[in-house]
C-alpha cells in the first residue's frame, strides 16, 4: 500500500468512525433527553410502570431475535449472503412473541412495539455489516428524533400508553429497509445449517442479556414495587447515557475484528472512555441529580455503585467482541450466562438483605465476573488482546 493509499485509507476510517459515533452519540443523546424527561414530570411509581411496561416488550423481542445484531453485522460483512433468511425467519418468530404478549396483557401496543424494536435491530446491524455508516446515520437519528417528539407529545395527552404508542411509530421507517434485506438475496435455509452453531450460540448470547436488560426490571418491579423499579430505571438511564461511548467504539470493532483487523488503538480508547465515565459517575453525578431529580432521592446512592461498573462492562465489551468477529462464541456464551446469573441471584439475595444498594451491586458483581471468566480463557488460549 503506498503512502498516498494510507492516507486516504486512515481518513476513509475517521470519517467511518465519525459517522457512526455521531449518529449514535446524538441518537443515544436524544432517547436520554426523553426517558430523563418523562421522568423528571413522572412520580418513581409511574415511571416505575413505564419502564415495566417496555420491560415486558423488550424481553418478547429478544426472544424473538433468532438473528441476532452481531450474527447479521458479521455475516453480511463477510458477505455470506445469508441476511434475507436470517431475517425472514426472525420476523415469523416475532409475530408469534408478538401476538403471545398481546393476548396474554391484552395490549396490542405491547405487540406491535415488539416487533418494533426487532425491525430496528435487524435494519441496523445490516446497514452496520454494510458499512453504509452515513445512511444508518440518517436513520438513526431520524427515529431518534421523531420518538423524542411523539413520545412527549402523547405522553401529555394519554399517559404511559401515549409513549408506547410513540416508539412504535419512529420505528416504521425501517420496514423499508427490511423490505430492501428480503428482496436483495433469495431465502435458502440449506445456507443456514452450516452456520447454526454461531448462530444458536449469539441467539443464547442475546437471551442472556434478557435478565440484565429487561427481565431485572421486571423481577423488582414485581417483587419490590413500581416506586423502587422507578429509581432503579433511572440509575439505569444514567449508566446506559454511560456506555454511551464505549459501545460506539464497540460497533466500529467488531466488523474490522470479523474481517480479521485488530484495531489495537481503538480498545484502548474505549477503556480510557469507561475509567473516566466511572470516575465521574462516583464522584461528580451524585452532586447532580438531587438539583435535576429531587423526587429521586434514592437514586444517588444506587448510581455511585453502578458506575463503578462502567469500566468492567466496556472491558467486558472488547474481550466479547474479539471472540465475535472470529465467530468463537462459545465462551462468550458461558460468559453472558454466568452474568445473568450474578444478575438474577443478586436480585433476590442482595436485594433482599440491602435493599435498592444490593440490586445495584450485582449490576457490578457480575460485570466483574464476566471480564474474569473472559480473560482466564484469553490467558489460556494465548490469543493477544489490548
Amino acid at each position: 500500500m503506498t503512502f498516498w493509499n494510507q492516507i486516504k485509507n486512515k481518513i476513509s476510517k475517521t470519517k467511518d468512525l465519525a459517522a457512526l459515533g455521531s449518529s449514535d452519540l446524538i441518537g443515544n443523546g436524544i432517547t436520554s433527553i426523553l426517558w430523563l424527561y418523562i421522568a423528571s414530570i413522572s412520580n418513581t411509581s409511574d415511571y416505575g410502570e413505564l419502564q415495566f411496561i417496555i420491560s415486558i416488550a423488550g424481553t418478547a423481542y429478544l426472544f424473538s431475535l433468532f438473528a441476532t445484531p452481531t450474527v447479521i453485522t458479521v455475516y453480511v460483512s463477510k458477505n455470506f449472503k445469508l441476511d434475507s433468511t436470517l431475517v425472514f425467519i426472525t420476523l415469523l418468530g416475532t409475530l408469534v412473541s408478538a401476538s403471545v404478549v398481546s393476548l396474554l396483557f391484552s395490549r396490542i401496543d405491547v405487540g406491535f412495539l415488539v416487533l418494533g424494536f426487532v425491525m430496528n435491530d435487524l435494519a441496523t446491524s445490516y446497514l452496520i455489516g454494510k458499512k453504509e455508516y452515513c445512511k444508518y446515520a440518517k436513520y438513526v437519528i431520524v427515529q431518534k428524533s421523531v420518538s423524542l417528539t411523539l413520545c412527549i407529545l402523547l405522553y401529555q395527552q394519554f399517559g404511559n400508553t401515549g409513549v408506547i404508542y410513540g416508539l412504535i411509530i419512529s420505528y416504521l421507517p425501517f420496514v423499508k429497509i427490511i423490505y430492501t434485506v428480503i428482496k436483495e438475496t433469495k431465502i435458502n435455509f440449506s445456507e443456514i445449517k452450516s452456520r447454526m452453531g454461531f448462530i444458536i450460540n449469539n441467539y443464547l448470547i442475546s437471551l442472556a442479556s434478557v435478565f440484565k436488560s429487561q427481565f431485572d426490571k421486571i423481577l423488582i418491579g414485581l417483587v419490590f414495587g413500581f416506586s423502587l423499579l422507578g429509581n432503579y430505571s433511572l440509575a439505569s438511564q444514567i449508566y446506559a447515557i454511560f456506555m454511551i461511548f464505549p459501545n460506539i467504539l464497540i460497533k466500529f470493532i467488531l466488523p474490522e475484528e470479523a474481517q480479521g483487523k485488530h484495531s489495537k488503538k481503538f480498545k484502548k480508547y474505549a477503556m480510557i472512555v469507561g475509567i473516566s465515565l466511572s470516575l465521574f459517575g462516583v464522584l461528580v453525578l451524585p452532586q447532580i441529580i438531587p438539583i435535576l431529580f429531587p423526587k429521586y432521592v434514592d437514586t444517588i446512592e444506587i448510581i455511585k455503585i453502578t458506575s463503578l461498573g462502567i469500566a468492567p462492562a466496556t472491558l467486558a465489551l472488547i474481550l466479547s467482541t474479539e471472540l465475535l468477529g472470529m465467530e468463537k462464541s462459545k465462551h462468550v456464551l458461558i460468559a453472558r450466562w454466568i452474568w445473568a446469573g450474578t444478575v438474577i441471584g443478586g436480585i433476590f439475595f442482595l436485594g433482599q438483605l440491602y435493599g435498592i444498594l444490593g440490586l445495584a451491586s450485582a449490576l457490578v458483581l457480575s460485570n466483574i465476573i464476566f471480564d474474569i471468566y473472559l480473560l482466564v480463557v484469553k490467558i489460556y488460549t494465548g490469543r493477544k488482546s489490548l
